[in-house]
């Protein structure tokens, strides 16, 4: 699954950071290899720009004492000696508790010894005293994250890119978080059927409006949830702009039945009346949607047809405004949002009233649905930054919230579209511009040979830097050369053996290769690692399957299958049937053997047959 963003050419400097060129001048040459341990991208452009700042305030203090505590405990932590500092910063703690630098550099080496929970009071007491410094909050994220608190962890990498906006390493470290949720996002939406149709329309909609595969792709997502929120009306402006109006027609109006407040809908029956000449039509729906939503209205200028404007003085009230800025060539419309509905928040969320509902008081944070709605919303206009914390709460403990998911996961992905474009207004570690590019070109846009070229120059800033080779691993198989994937993931783990992306590299080319034995070892540790990942199960059960380890083979596929995991074509299906014959249990094989035919049968009948089933999201 990817999602399609035009990158510009980054403008690299050849030059060093001048902050690490100067903390280097003043404190002598910092041990790199010391942060490999929890170095990801832009991690050590952040370590060098820190170093520079802690560096002057050394020499800033008239304590003597305090002085000396953090000079000790600085020299300890640049060294990555965490555990050894603390001490120190401890005993300097008392004398200045309002120190930054003490109680940013106790929440940075609390984080690193592994205590992220006892991390937190030190880095927003830092963050507090400096509200415009983004290291405290970049740390923030990752303490939160690491407890798995994604939506305090996005406000805090989203507040770190507000405060600091030309910060190459803030900007870097959002991205990967968000490229790491989109990832687990995705993982998760594999596990069942209304997840995996919400991976196609991800898929679709990453596609050109002129795709011709784009509504195929939504076709295979009304298969699979064919009640999802506005799956219909996506399929019928999908259908519309590969010419076929009547099968838009055919959507419209069942998009309206399943959800007569279906927005987009009406702005499909407005494209549709449009096409028609029904200009009457046409001002009904959009002076109703102009009601309920003014901003979902003008996100629609951009998509108008300039040829397709109304007669002189057909048009009224919010429409003409709209069709002025249709005409001007705008991308966006100032319209009335003046229509306020005295509404409950469940009732403005079913009317689809958007400004309003993102207009309410953020709710407690105990209210999941209201923070789901909210996210919802402010997805629903394009206000990813907003979305995706709201989004986050809203969906903490749930498993079953596909929509809040799909937005998600579109969202996050738009983010890291937006922020990445913008690293090449602070460009100066070259080695983190490149590893950001590769990831984006890698896992949202699925370009895996442009990947392999940005991760390529990046290893020459930086040859032994795991991170980099287990990505270059990823990129070289996903283009074919898995010679080189094969080097450079077992380079990887033989720097640092915990590597889990070069293990699923390696497992990966021994599955292409039918070496299931080889396989075995990589995927048994990557589901120990992460028993919710279900996919992985339902590979390693393939793996067991052919390698006759029947009793593991059936105890992780059949729980995946009896949980709903995608199995379109009834192939899986089919093999835990072959899986319990083999075992002698004859009558559940033939009802594994049943349920495999009857998914192979609706497969064929398909409007989108003709296609590789297997070639998923």
């Amino acid at each position: 699954m990817f999602i399609e963003y035009s990158l510009p050419d980054l403008q690299l400097s050849g030059t060093q950071s001048p902050f690490c060129g100067y903390a280097e001048g003043v404190l002598g040459q910092a041990n790199r290899a010391s942060f490999q341990r929890w170095k990801r991208p832009g991690a050590w452009f952040r370590a060098g720009a820190l170093i520079a700042l802690l560096a002057g305030h050394l020499w800033a203090s008239a304590d003597d004492e305090f002085q000396s505590l953090v000079r000790q405990a600085f020299d300890l932590h640049r060294r990555g000696q965490f555990a050894a500092a603390m001490p120190l910063l401890r005993r300097a703690y008392p004398l200045q508790p309002r120190d930054y630098f003490v109680n940013l550099l106790l929440g940075i080496d609390t984080l690193r010894t592994g205590d992220a929970p006892g991390a937190i009071p030190y880095l927003k007491k830092a963050s507090q005293v400096r509200p415009r410094e983004e290291f405290p909050l970049d740390y923030l994220g990752e303490a939160y994250a690491r407890q798995e608190l994604y939506a305090d962890a996005a406000a805090a990498y989203l507040k770190a890119v507000d405060v600091s906006p030309t910060s190459a390493d803030s900007s870097i470290a959002l991205v990967d978080f968000a490229l790491s949720r989109f990832a687990d996002i995705s993982a998760l939406l594999r596990s069942s059927s209304k997840g995996l149709a919400a991976e196609y329309r991800l898929r679709a909609l990453a596609l050109g409006p002129d795709d011709p595969t784009r509504a195929s792709l939504l076709q295979r997502s009304a298969d699979l949830d064919p009640a999802a929120p506005g799956v219909r009306s996506d399929l019928g402006r999908a259908e519309l702009a590969s010419g076929d109006a009547t099968a838009a027609a055919h959507e419209c109006q069942q998009a309206i039945e399943l959800d007569p407040n279906d927005l987009s809908a009406w702005l499909l029956e407005a494209h549709l009346a449009a096409k028609a000449g029904d200009w009457k039509r046409v001002n009904l729906r959009l002076n109703l949607v102009a009601q309920r939503s003014p901003q979902t209205l003008s996100q629609e200028t951009a998509r108008w047809p300039k040829q397709n404007l109304p007669p002189a003085g057909s048009d009224a009230a919010a429409a003409a405004t709209f069709f002025r800025c249709v005409q001007q060539g705008q991308t966006s419309c100032n319209l009335d949002g003046r229509h306020v509905s005295p509404m409950k928040p469940d009732a403005l969320f079913r009317e689809q009233r958007w400004s309003q509902l993102t207009s309410l008081p953020a709710p407690p944070p105990e209210a999941r649905k209201s923070w789901l709605q909210r996210g919802i919303a402010f997805a629903s206009l394009e206000e990813c930054s907003k979305a995706i914390p709201a989004l986050e709460r809203g969906l903490a403990g749930s498993f079953s919230e596909f929509y809040g998911f799909f937005k998600l996961s579109w969202c996050y992905s738009q983010e890291a579209g937006r922020t990445s474009e913008k690293v090449q207004q602070s460009a100066d570690n070259e080695a983190s511009v490149h590893i950001l590019r590769g990831d984006i070109l890698l896992r949202l846009q699925a370009k895996a040979e442009r990947a392999v070229s940005e991760y390529q120059q990046a290893l020459a800033h930086d040859g032994n830097d795991p991170a980099i080779l287990e990505r270059l691993a990823e990129a070289q198989f996903g283009s074919g050369a898995t010679e080189e994937a094969r080097a450079n993931a077992q380079a990887a783990l033989k720097i640092d053996p915990q590597r889990l992306s070069a293990k699923r590299t390696l497992a990966k080319i021994a599955i292409q290769e039918r070496d299931y034995a080889t396989a075995l070892p990589y995927l048994r540790e990557l589901a120990a690692r992460n028993p919710r990942d279900v996919t992985g199960r339902v590979e390693l059960g393939k793996a067991c399957a052919q390698t006759g380890a029947l009793d593991e083979a059936w105890q992780n596929l059949a729980p995946a299958l009896e949980r709903g995991y995608p199995d379109e074509k009834g192939s899986l299906h089919y093999l835990l049937g072959s899986v319990l014959k083999r075992m002698g249990r004859t009558v559940d094989a033939e009802q594994a053997f049943a349920a495999a035919t009857q998914l192979s049968d609706a497969f064929q009948h398909k409007s989108y047959r003709d296609q590789d089933a297997d070639a998923q999201p």
